[in-house]
């Protein structure tokens, strides 16, 4: 943070200095400073709820109200799962395309890579990580539905895989307001 706040106004200072530990770039400071002008030396207010400064933690990006993270090693299902949960967020729960279109510039460099989707009883279907249902008007899962079948994305495609695959995996939280 120090090497981003210098000719601050001592009220941002204070500010910032609140958010130390928390990822902080360039491009979110000045997208604070056109949601809520200092002009003063007032401690500054946060602008109506919905339009502050969203942040994510180290190593995470930001993309709308949520912060994304891909892992660098390939392990399984189960894995990648339990691992998000360590970090306070859970695998990726896509809800729209033009979400779909965000994970894929983050991934292209990736060939599969698990997302929050998977089957795990006879009978069932596709059910997100929260316990709600796939809307398989929007996405389509390519391949069969089977027990114990895990979804992964590539080239905005979500493919059933065996769950013991091996692959990397995108977490996904809510991001702070600040």
């Amino acid at each position: 943070i120090s090497g981003t706040v210098r000719n601050r106004p001592p009220a941002l200072l204070g500010f910032l200095h609140l958010a130390e530990g928390i990822s902080w770039s360039k491009a979110n400071l000045h997208r604070w400073e056109k949601i809520s002008p200092i002009t003063d030396n007032s401690v500054p207010l946060l602008p109506p709820e919905g339009s502050g400064c969203k942040l994510c933690p180290s190593h995470w990006q930001l993309h709308r109200d949520k912060c994304y993270w891909l892992s660098k090693k390939a392990k399984d299902w189960t894995m990648g799962h339990e691992d998000c949960s360590r970090k306070n967020s859970h695998l990726l729960m896509i809800q729209d395309w033009e979400e779909m279109v965000f994970i894929q510039n983050i991934t292209k460099q990736q060939n599969e890579v698990w997302i929050g989707l998977n089957i795990t009883s006879p009978g069932r279907s596709w059910t997100w990580v929260d316990g709600s249902p796939l809307n398989k008007k929007l996405f389509t899962v390519l391949g069969p539905a089977e027990e114990k079948s895990c979804a992964a994305i590539r080239n905005n495609k979500i493919q059933s895989e065996s769950c013991l695959t091996r692959y990397c995996w995108i977490c996904q939280k809510e991001a702070v307001l600040i």
